[in-house]
């Protein structure tokens, strides 16, 4: 159902800021994780270090204000511009905001609560310097408009080059600063660089991206989270954990096993009765039918005999340090299948694919979980497949860009993608019921 106007709570919120521009605005979702439970922050870059005073005054007129933190970071001539964020807490569900920040104006819709049918959240990942992807979702489907929105990793492909999320930022503000967004880090926000930068090691992600992630957690690079939004439970996992550590170590292993307790502690705790549906987001693909980006830990393609050594980081294809995928999913796959998880998003591969419920490398519909691959978001295209595609892959499509859409009640969840020339027929979807 649509929320009709009348039953949307209407605020203003008005930003007072200094003559100094105001760039790269987006807006993130909170919870009591960082201590604003049912919240938007709100996050933009100024050439100013002053704090800036938000104030949001209610229909009924009584007003509140909050006041935004800023801080800037140096990698080498880099400076970056002042970072500011403030988060409002404790929002009425689903209420229509508008806002303004200097001579910047728009409008959001705060987060759907538990009681929210439908639930909807466009996901895309490694778009790079495109928004096409992104763009698309603010088109509604189904007459739905799209409430979050979840990048799968490998955001800006900045490699070191921190100007460049900058760019980003600028580039994808006509979404963002409308629609919520969540994230995971992806390789090139953690280990990969061009020539003459360094690896950011998480610098700009968790300098930039709006995310729930206490400041413990991402002083010590534990990017991985839950949030509920709506009817959806999401969690997400960093395939990169550890990774400034040596593959093997006992530093590498502990932070790994750290994330697969927390990530079964988190799933045990699920109410299916408040949110009927579970969605992993993370970004390296284990059922993966592309040539690009394949790891084993056997001789036979998706099949672990081995879990302690896979786990460890023993392949037989493969670099555990680039694509960590293999060994994480030695000891994920049952936390999977114990607590019944959904689907689990990833992007990586430049293209788009989604199974069967898959466990074990069989088609099973009891532990197994629906993977889907949305990394067609811009950066390029997936290429070849590999030989003799298993019969749990459903669909493919290697050669367009596009988003994926869920559209979550409580009678279904569907999950459609979509190509970015053509919005009105998904090139895919799957109905999936409550379990």
């Amino acid at each position: 159902m649509v929320l009709a106007p009348s039953l949307l709570a209407t605020l203003v919120i008005a930003v007072t800021a200094t003559a100094q521009s105001i760039s790269q605005v987006h807006l993130g979702l909170t919870n009591a994780a960082i201590n604003c439970p049912a919240g938007v922050s709100v996050n933009f870059a100024s050439s100013s270090k002053s704090p800036i005073t938000v104030s949001y005054t209610a229909a009924n007129g009584s007003t509140n204000t909050a006041t935004t933190t800023a801080s800037n970071y140096k990698v080498k001539s880099y400076t970056s511009p002042y970072l500011h964020t403030v988060n409002l807490c404790n929002l009425t569900p689903a209420a229509k905001y508008s806002y303004s920040a200097g001579d910047f104006s728009s409008s959001f819709v705060s987060p759907p609560g538990a009681s929210a049918d439908p639930t909807v959240i466009g996901i895309i990942g490694d778009a790079d310097l495109e928004a096409g992807s992104f763009n698309q979702l603010l088109t509604p489907v189904q007459n739905l408009a799209t409430q979050a929105v979840i990048v799968v990793g490998d955001y800006a492909y900045a490699n070191g080059n921190h100007k460049i999320w900058d760019q980003w930022f600028n580039l994808q503000q006509p979404i963002f600063s409308k629609i919520p967004s969540l994230g995971i880090n992806g390789n090139h926000e953690v280990i990969q660089s061009s020539a003459g930068y360094a690896a950011e090691q998480y610098t700009g992600y968790l300098r930039r991206a709006a995310t729930p992630i206490s400041k413990a957690n991402a002083d010590a690079q534990r990017t991985y989270y839950s949030i509920n939004v709506g009817l959806v439970h999401l969690v997400f996992l960093d395939d990169y954990v550890g990774s400034s550590q040596s593959v093997g170590s006992g530093g590498w292993l502990s932070e790994r096993q750290a994330m697969a307790d927390w990530a079964s502690q988190d799933l045990a705790q699920v109410n299916r009765q408040t949110t009927p549906y579970v969605v992993v987001v993370k970004h390296n693909p284990y059922y993966n039918t592309y040539t690009d980006h394949q790891c084993q830990c056997s001789d036979t393609v998706f099949v672990i005999d081995d879990k302690d050594g896979c786990w460890g980081g023993n392949y037989v294809r493969g670099k555990p340090k680039s694509e960590p995928q293999c060994g994480l999913q030695a000891k994920l796959e049952d936390i999977y299948a114990a607590n019944k998880v959904d689907v689990v998003f990833s992007g990586h591969v430049h293209g788009y694919e989604r199974s069967d419920y898959v466990y074990q490398n069989t088609v099973d519909a009891t532990q197994g979980s629906v993977y889907i691959t949305t990394g067609a978001g811009g950066r390029g295209h997936a290429g070849d497949r590999i030989d003799n595609v298993p019969s749990w892959n459903l669909y493919a499509e290697p050669d367009k860009f596009g988003a994926s859409r869920i559209i979550a009640t409580r009678e279904k969840m569907q999950v459609l993608w979509y190509a970015n020339d053509n919005l009105d027929t998904p090139a895919d979807s799957v109905e999936l019921r409550a379990r």
